[in-house]
């Protein structure tokens, strides 16, 4: 009697099974947009590091031919 009441209340029990195949997409798709996240900030992270270290150097030139 149970079973023959969620048949009429959801429609069919076998399309449940598609959900069980998608309980993971949120989850990968976390997995993706935080890893897309976390290499952007690397990368820019290094440019801004390898920025800072070189306009020291030219600022140290600079210095050093004006007394």
């Amino acid at each position: 009697m149970k079973r023959t009441f969620w048949v009429l209340m959801r429609g069919r029990i076998p399309g449940r099974r598609r959900w069980r195949r998608r309980d993971g997409q949120a989850l990968t798709e976390f997995v993706v947009v935080m890893a897309s996240l976390l290499l952007a900030l690397v990368m820019v992270s290094l440019f801004l590091y390898t920025f800072r270290e070189y306009g020291g150097r030219v600022l140290n030139l600079v210095a050093s031919e004006y007394p």
